[in-house]
């Protein structure tokens, strides 16, 4: 477990219980130098600043310290979800290197100075953090540049990489620059393409993975696809593999305003997944092809289930499941709790033949390798699901 400092920022790890003020003030001689080191010391003019892919959608973000130290304002309040911060690296924890917008992953060092944002974090196998109180010293949450504070990890994860700020990168002179300044808005589009929702079991069950694999296959197949990742915590990685595969067109919540989804009202996850639906809807590809963070147990995962359903955006549900037994209880949820039963099923339970046969054993839903996807195996009953679509709206007509 780590426990939190309160103002500083700074966390204690022991086995299983909470730090005591012993090993607090352990950490504190052994960290207290070089972070002294950074305190005592102003950037010079030409260094350059790393900006973490979480801020691509603010524009003019200078490379070097002389061009945004004028811009900066404050730290002196506390910060909300999606304000932007530029901040430097204190000590080197779990995260080592920064996402840029390209994708690369920049190495960072203690003095380096990043462009960060602050946002909530859930992640039931990574960090779970939240924006805190005003504090002297942040954490980096994630690898695109989410900041923040963690409140608990795995038991086997390093430190956090602690970060000091320097100021909230502004719009104007007195306002603090937030991503929902530079969101996308919903714009009017009255066509939507055949819409494909991919949802999992859990964390790291294989969602993107197979979202991308649909992708590959439909692609092949000649088809036009525009994708998106509609919840999670901003990180460009995912969206990259999309087009990888053949998206024509990729969007992501970070690019409507949000650094996370995370602990978002049911108000802000239909106004989100409206913008999404409508611009990537706009050109009229073939198919859409959504991404959904987390399980299905998941608070905002659950919302978004919720928007499809009410408003009729959804075509054809995928699962990916971590393992077999996950199957049928999500089938179940699905079913009772929205009234959808998945069109296949795939993830990290189909990683190989032995696998895949247990999943089969238990699933009476069809079940598909990423390969198999990939190759377009699963597109007839996508195609049926499409037709029975396209006679429907004709006889309304």
């Amino acid at each position: 477990m780590i426990s939190a400092h309160h103002r500083s920022g700074i966390q204690i790890r022991a086995p299983h219980l909470a730090g005591s003020a012993t090993e607090a003030a352990a950490w504190m001689r052994d960290h207290w130098e070089s972070m002294q080191q950074w305190q005592s010391q102003a950037p010079k003019p030409g260094v350059p600043i790393k900006w973490g892919s979480a801020t691509r959608v603010v524009p003019d973000r200078p490379g070097r310290w002389r061009d945004v130290e004028p811009r900066l304002i404050s730290p002196s309040r506390p910060p909300q979800p999606h304000d932007v911060l530029v901040a430097q690296v204190v000590q080197i924890g779990r995260h080592t290197g920064l996402e840029l917008d390209t994708g690369r992953k920049a190495k960072f060092f203690p003095g380096d100075i990043l462009g960060l944002v602050f946002g909530h974090r859930y992640a039931t196998r990574q960090f779970l953090g939240d924006v805190p109180p005003l504090m002297d010293y942040y954490h980096i949450l994630s690898q695109g540049g989410v900041c923040g504070r963690v409140l608990s990890a795995p038991p086997k994860f390093s430190e956090p990489t602690l970060v000091r700020p320097l100021g909230y990168w502004s719009v104007e002179a007195d306002r603090v620059a937030n991503l929902r300044d530079f969101a996308l808005q919903p714009v009017p589009n009255e066509q939507r393409p055949h819409t494909i929702l991919v949802v999992g079991s859990s964390m790291d069950a294989g969602k993107s993975t197979t979202a991308a694999s649909l992708i590959r296959g439909l692609c092949q197949a000649g088809m036009t696809v525009h994708a998106g990742k509609i919840t999670g915590t901003a990180c460009v990685k995912d969206l990259l593999l999309m087009a990888d595969c053949g998206a024509a067109q990729t969007l992501d919540f970070s690019q409507v305003g949000y650094a996370s989804t995370s602990q978002e009202s049911r108000e802000s996850i239909e106004h989100l997944c409206r913008t999404m639906v409508t611009h990537l809807s706009a050109e009229e590809p073939d198919y859409l092809v959504l991404e959904v963070a987390d399980g299905i147990n998941q608070r905002e995962t659950r919302f978004v289930l919720d928007v499809f359903t009410r408003r009729g955006w959804l075509d054809d549900l995928v699962l990916a499941v971590h393992d077999a037994l996950a199957a049928p209880t999500c089938i179940h949820l699905l079913q009772e709790g929205w009234g959808w039963e998945p069109t296949l099923v795939s993830g990290v339970a189909t990683i190989s033949p032995l696998s895949s046969h247990e999943l089969r054993a238990l699933c009476n839903v069809p079940c598909f390798s990423s390969n198999e996807l990939a190759e377009g195996r699963a597109l007839h009953l996508l195609d049926r699901n499409r037709a029975t679509r396209r006679e429907v709206a004709e006889r309304s007509v």
